[in-house]
Formats: C-alpha cells, structure tokens, sequence
C-alpha cells in the first residue's frame, strides 16, 4: 500500500505520516508479543516440593493443577495461575477424603470438558484394589460432587485421563496396573456415558509396553490430545519413584482414537538430563493464542529424590513430520544441579481463624487442632501413633524452628511409622526416630524450667539432619549428632518437616518459621 503513493509533497506527507504510524503498530506489537511470550515463560519448577503426577485446565484466563497427594490430605493440592509462571494455593479438590477410598490419591487429571469441570482420579478401595473415580464441580475450586469409582480392576486401575474420538465420543482412558503383580501395563479406552461419570461398552486395548525397549515393565499415565488431525498418545515408561528411578515420556500417534497406534521412533521424547532425572506422567494444555505446553513432573538433582517429583512446564512445538518435540528434545528445562538451593521463607504465627493451606496431615488420621492467641494446639492421639502436620521441603538447604510450651516435637517426617523427632516433654528433651520397629530414643536431656523452649531442625543437602533447643530464641545447644534421613524417605515421596504431638497429652505450638539458612 505505502509503494503507491503519490509524488506530490503532499501525499508524500500523508504516506510518511501512515508509513510512522504503520510502523509504530508493528513495533508496539512486537512488543506486546514479547512481553506476552515473557509472561507465559515457565521458569521450572512451576511447583516446587513433592507435586508428582501434575494434571492442568484452562478455564477462561486462569489456568489450574493438581497432584497427586498419596496418602497426605488435604487430597490433590490445587494452584492457580494467569500466566503459568506464578502459582498461588487455592485449596485442595477434596478438603475431607472420599468415604469410599483408605487412601493412595494418585494421578489426578483435571478436566475443562466444554465448560463442565471434572476430576478423575485414583484411590485404594477400602479392603480392595486401586481404582479410577470421578467427581464434578462448577468451577476448578469446587466444591467437588464425589460419584465414587468407575472401574476397580483386580490388579489395580490407575492414571485416567478423558478424550473424545474423532465422532465426539467421550472415552475413559487408564493404566491397568499389570507391574503391581508381574504382568504386562494395558493402557485401555472405553466409552463413558453422556455425563462422563460411568462408563458404557467395553474396553479397547491402545499400547502395551515393550519390555525390549526403554519402557522397560512399565507404559501408564496415558493422555491424549488432537493436533492437525491426529490424535497423540503421551504416556510414561519405566520405573517412576526412587533412587533407582528409570522414567521417561513417550508418545504415540494415531488417526482415531481407538488405534491403531504407533510409537514414535524417537522416543522417549523427554529424558533426563544434567539438573533433572526421570521426568515424565504429563497433561498438556493450549494457551490462548494456541501455543501448547505440557506440564509433568521430575526429581530436581539438587536435592535428588528427598525433595520428592517437581512440577515443571515446558513448550511443546511440532516436527515437520508432525511429531511433537518437548523444549527441543533437551529434557526439562530450568532447575540447577547447585546444591546451594534454598528454602523459601516462612512464618506461621498462628494468629489467622484457619491453617495456612500448606500444612498437610496423614490421610484419614486428620489431627484434631485449634488455634489462639498465637498458639497452635495439637490434640493427642487416640493410640501410640503421633499426630503431626507437616510442610513441604522444597530445597537441599533449610532450617525449621518452632516454640514449644509444655509438650510438642518438631520432626523430618517420611510418613506415620517413619520420622525423627526433638520432643519437648516438660522439663525434658527426647530425640528418638519412629519406624515400623517402633520408637527409639538417640539421646535426651533434662533442661531448665521455661515457658517456651525453641527447636530446631538444619539440612544442608536433605541426606542428613542436625537438631538443637534454645530457651531464648537466640543461642542454640546441639541435640544429638548429625543424623541421616535416608531410611526416612518413602519410595514415591519427598520428606517433610512438621509438628508432632507423641504423647497422651495436648501439645502446645507458637511461631513455626521455615526458611533457606539459619533461623534466629
């Protein structure tokens, strides 16, 4: 348009005039765009800490995840974000446990299915095997309607996902988990019914693994999304959990969705690499101006396998023979091989009507607990087993410290037989480590008579723990020696660090304080 402009001065002016402004546009374009590519930049992990099996929706202008909790409740943290790089808590799916379940709230996998929210998710049947439920809700915050599961295979029934074929049918898509018992993994499809929360028809086998390839006795956390016509199959292989992890991710492409399938020669598409190990079991989501990402989930190396698997998102763009690539085929991004990580700060003055949302308990062992004039009462346990509550540690280096009046511990906890804890009782101090051969108690001491008395846990690299007391907040005396954590650690899960009442009497708690170094 600007080539045909005239000669005369005049409209040699107005064509500058238009050429400026058309140039103006295009760079405040640019710019926007880039700021836009800024925003939704993931720097990982996007949820640092134990957030394994990540699932994400978006929902309007707000995207949300989940994962798998185990057998920690709340059930299935949720975060929420405007941008995929800032996450804020906003609760948890199930705030009191499904009555049917006894716990293992594995793999949940959100749903935006036209507007109607969904969550498929695992749990152990009471007295039964490993199933697949669903509940509903309005919107991702819920609340959540449960409807219980949909199929409890003899071996178990593990990490479903949703698709519709190419007709629009809506498919439940799951793992059989043949590993748990020797056998083969089936990743199966059957159709649900119109209101998605029962199936119909029978099952449709799509892939199996290969035991002679990288999946090694293991294919599962199947999802399947459409893209130029295609329907593609992303699933996970090998052994997920643990220092002897082997995990990958894989994918597999088809025209309709019943298969038949084939496996990208490339894979696995996303392996580890120098600052993450054994990434994989993902759930991609589009943005809105039609960039895919994928989020799932790794072991950080800082830290390794005692900060548990980290949620990480990453760009998912598309190879001239139409396969997807996973940030250019390099593994994760982001993250840091420099165990100079650090524990982010906080503070819980216990002051607010309700617990922060990053404390989390046993699964159906919820404490029983008030709070008031900046003191935390834990109420004590009904048997010889602890109630506790605990956070997240989500880097190699921290210290944790609480005050404690009368009676209460802090403990690096792997779960309910399996913790070290300094417990304050009275006018004396214990050290002793939980496990399933009960309680044995590292060292003691008899300490002066005061009100509160301050304890301590300090980690430079998470493999080992040191503990301390003060009786003013300010000078510390060891307790005990440098104690490894490694028999803690629980095959699937990182450790925690939280605040335990081991005795029949109520424990008394004020300023809980988590951070990156040394506390005050």
């Amino acid at each position: 348009m600007l080539g045909r402009c005239s000669r005369s001065d005049r409209n040699k002016n107005f064509c500058s005039f238009i050429g400026l402004c058309f140039l103006l546009v295009v760079s405040l374009g640019i710019l926007l765009g880039e700021a836009a590519c800024a925003q939704t930049t993931p720097v990982n992990p996007i949820i640092p800490g134990d957030h394994p099996d990540p699932t994400i929706i978006r929902v309007g202008n707000s995207y949300w995840t989940a994962s798998t909790s185990g057998d920690w409740a709340p059930e299935f943290p949720l975060y929420r974000s405007i941008d995929l790089r800032h996450w804020t808590a906003a609760g948890a799916i199930f705030p009191e446990p499904p009555a049917w379940a006894a716990g293992s709230f594995w793999a949940p996998e959100l749903v935006n299915d036209r507007g109607r929210i969904l969550i498929y998710y695992v749990g152990r049947k009471r007295n039964g095997p490993l199933c697949v439920a669903v509940a509903t809700a309005d919107n991702p915050q819920g609340p959540y309607t449960d409807h219980g599961p949909l199929v409890c295979q003899s071996d178990g029934s593990i990490d479903p996902a949703m698709a519709r074929d190419e007709h629009g049918r809506a498919f439940l898509i799951w793992k059989e988990d043949g590993n748990s018992i020797g056998k083969p993994t089936p990743i199966w499809a059957q159709p649900l019914t119109d209101d998605l929360i029962h199936l119909t028809g029978t099952p449709t086998l799509l892939i199996v693994n290969d035991p002679s390839t990288w999946e090694g006795g293991v294919v599962e956390a199947p999802y399947i999304m459409r893209h130029e016509g295609h329907f593609y199959l992303f699933y996970a292989g090998n052994a997920c959990c643990g220092t002897a992890c082997r995990y990958a991710e894989g994918v597999a492409r088809a025209d309709h969705l019943l298969g038949p399938w084939t496996k990208d020669p490339a894979n696995p598409i996303i392996r580890p690499n120098g600052n993450w190990k054994c990434p994989g079991h993902g759930t991609a989501v589009e943005t809105p101006t039609g960039a895919d990402y994928f989020i799932y989930h790794a072991y950080p190396a800082a830290g390794t396998v005692y900060l548990g698997r980290e949620s990480v998102l990453d760009r998912i763009t598309w190879s001239n023979d139409g396969w997807p690539i996973i940030n250019g085929s390099a593994g994760p991004s982001g993250g840091t091989s420099d165990f100079g990580a650090k524990q982010p700060a906080f503070t819980d003055n216990f002051n607010k009507p309700g617990l922060d949302a990053g404390w989390q308990w046993p699964v159906r062992r919820a404490p029983q607990w008030q709070l008031g004039h900046g003191t935390l009462t834990l109420e004590p346990s009904r048997d010889s087993t602890p109630i506790f509550m605990a956070r997240r540690l989500v880097a190699p280096v921290y210290a944790a410290s609480v005050g404690v009046r009368d009676t209460g511990g802090l403990g690096i906890i792997g779960g309910s037989r399996s913790m070290l804890s300094l417990i304050r009782l009275g006018d004396h101090l214990e050290l002793w480590r939980l496990s399933n051969s009960g309680r044995q108690v590292l060292w003691q001491s008899v300490i002066p008579h005061t009100s509160i008395v301050w304890l301590r846990a300090t980690s430079s690299d998470l493999s080992r723990t040191s503990f301390s007391y003060s009786l003013d907040h300010k000078h510390w005396t060891p307790a005990g020696t440098v104690l490894s954590v490694t028999e803690l650690l629980p095959w699937d899960q990182g450790l925690r660090v939280g605040l335990v009442n081991a005795e029949a009497t109520p424990a008394y708690f004020t300023q809980f304080s988590l951070s990156g170094g040394e506390t005050p």
